[in-house]
């Protein structure tokens, strides 16, 4: 199942605004300097609290705006983090492992079921969506991952296609 959604240009855009207005964009994945790493996070705390005011006032032109700016700062980030490279990698392992949450049986749910059970003494229900099965906690309705969940590879993502020297120290 494709969703059909106009991809963001955020990562090349931002880094466009960056070089001219002379904000660091990193060649290779580091922590910047700690003034910088700090204030990376300090503008995106920012845009998620107008994001919270926003909703909270029920606008939703802020609440766009807030989104946008959101994703502004993030690839400004993910930029100045060095990692703007490879994010596209970084993200589809992260969308993989999300993905595997899933179950691609009714036989592996009900197992899913059965061990979350067992193991975490948690109630848990079976609910087809397309081809998959999902299992949710009765609790909270919560999305249980399945018994074959994989967890995402975040440091061969980072590295993928890296040359040696931006490789982390073995």
């Amino acid at each position: 199942m494709k969703a059909k959604f106009a991809e963001s240009m955020a990562l090349g855009s931002v880094a466009i605004f960056h070089r001219l207005f002379r904000v660091p964009v990193l060649d290779t994945p580091q922590i910047p300097a700690k003034v910088r790493a700090r204030l990376r996070v300090d503008l995106l705390q920012e845009e998620l609290d107008e994001l919270k005011a926003a909703i909270d006032q029920g606008d939703l032109v802020e609440v766009a705006d807030a989104l946008a700016d959101l994703q502004y700062v993030l690839a400004g980030t993910v930029h100045e983090f060095g990692m703007g490279k490879n994010f596209a990698t970084i993200f589809e392992e992260v969308h993989r492992s999300n993905m595997s949450k899933a179950c691609k049986s009714r036989e592996e749910a009900e197992a899913t079921v059965a061990h979350y059970a067992a193991e975490k003494h948690v109630e848990a229900r079976i609910e087809q969506r397309d081809a998959d099965w999902l299992v949710y906690r009765l609790a909270d309705n919560k999305v249980l991952k399945s018994i074959r969940f994989s967890p995402p590879d975040i440091e061969g993502a980072l590295y993928k296609g890296a040359n040696d020297e931006d490789a982390p120290p073995q």
